[in-house]
């Protein structure tokens, strides 16, 4: 039997967290840094999915033409950067759409991306062992070479560490912007009654009117 303890939590995660916005009333952003915010959400969405694209069309094309292992452009920089994009863009989209949900669903997602990348490096590795291994001595595998051997701990348990860190990391950051939101928002108040404006300039109506009609 499932510890009820265990459900009740299940539960409300589901009902309450997941289903709730981390950028609550984002359709007209209140202030000038959620305004940044989601624009940031637009550039990185659009531009991330063209990195994807082209890398796409690069390793494809080179399937095709029967060239051998895309290694140049991104390729020299980092070994996958269709992944990385993929993970910016949702990066993107959790800004654009900001349910809690997607911000688990996007730490699923490089969750996921980190293990396909080891193992298409290992079956790499045994196809062009030489080729590869040299290649794999020059360039990152999310991040170029001299960002990653900063960022990234050797050894299994510092990647551990930064695979705990990244999920407090990115529900630390939700529940802040989610915080912060709620305090901007143009908001009429009365006893038991709250009522958001559409636009900031309308709180002066909001605040003559509302009153009156809550008599």
């Amino acid at each position: 039997m499932f510890n009820p303890v265990l459900l009740g939590i299940a539960k409300y995660l589901a009902t309450k967290w997941l289903s709730a916005f981390s950028l609550p009333h984002l359709v007209v952003p209140p202030d000038d840094f959620l305004k940044c915010i989601r624009i940031m959400g637009s550039v990185l969405f659009v531009f991330s999915m063209a990195v994807f694209f082209i890398c796409a069309i690069q390793v494809y094309a080179n399937k095709i033409l029967r060239i051998g292992v895309a290694l140049k452009g991104l390729y020299s920089i980092i070994r996958h950067p269709q992944y990385v994009g993929l993970g910016i863009a949702g990066i993107g989209l959790s800004i654009l759409w900001p349910r809690f949900l997607v911000a688990v669903l996007w730490l699923v997602m490089i969750l996921i991306y980190y293990f396909l990348s080891r193992d298409e490096e290992k079956k790499m590795l045994k196809e062009h062992h030489a080729t590869y291994s040299e290649y794999m001595n020059k360039t990152g595998m999310f991040l170029p070479k001299t960002i990653e051997k900063f960022i990234v701990p050797i050894g299994m348990p510092g990647r551990i560490k930064l695979f705990l860190l990244t999920p407090a990391l990115t529900s630390g950051g939700a529940f802040l912007l989610s915080d912060y939101t709620v305090k901007h928002l143009p908001l009429w108040t009365d006893t038991d009654l709250v009522a958001v404006a559409i636009l900031p300039d309308d709180m002066p109506k909001m605040a003559h009117r509302m009153g009156i009609f809550f008599r």
